[in-house]
């Protein structure tokens, strides 16, 4: 039997999700070496920023905190990838259809609902600190708000979710009967 040609839009989508995943580890190995610098070397440098703003001294932990929010979105943002790449997968093999695409559908949306939540509570630090980066740099053009396009990405990832298990059982009956 002849192995059927390797479709290069499904080869360069699998590339480019293999390079995105690797941007997204890489963000995150650098964030964690920024909280580990922050928590040693670099305390007593960002303690004095902190009182130069007039930022009470809490603001330091606040910091360390939405750095750490930010590794968990990019970790989100790694697992969404990576089930993406399972779909892709197996599209290329023929069979997308299948209940585990459908597990990763709605898996995708819970992530992407994951990511807003978290996209909102550092928006919300982020604004909190605004007012101490203004008297440091003279500005701050921070701005955070519900991402509409990302909300409806979740809903459709949610519906498709369903037309894949929909699909999935039919494909299933059909197999059945024949």
């Amino acid at each position: 039997m002849l192995s059927k040609p390797k479709d290069p839009l499904l080869a360069t989508v699998q590339v480019l999700l293999i390079l995105i995943k690797i941007v997204f580890v890489f963000a995150n190995v650098m964030l964690g070496i920024g909280i580990g610098a922050l928590l040693s070397v670099g305390r007593a440098d960002v303690l004095a920023k902190i009182a130069e703003a007039g930022a009470p001294p809490s603001a330091y932990w606040l910091l360390i905190v939405a750095i750490a929010l930010i590794m968990g979105m990019l970790m989100l943002g790694y697992r969404f990838f990576q089930e993406l790449s399972g779909v892709v997968s197996s599209v290329g093999d023929g069979e997308p259809f299948r209940a585990d695409n459908a597990t990763r559908l709605s898996r995708m949306g819970w992530i992407s609902v994951g990511a807003h939540a978290l996209g909102l509570t550092i928006g919300a630090i982020a604004t909190w600190f605004a007012p101490y980066l203004e008297k440091l740099h003279g500005h701050a053009d921070l701005e955070f708000g519900v991402d509409g396009g990302g909300l409806l990405l979740t809903l459709i990832l949610f519906i498709l979710a369903r037309v894949f298990r929909e699909g999935a059982r039919m494909r299933e009956e059909l197999e059945g009967t024949v």
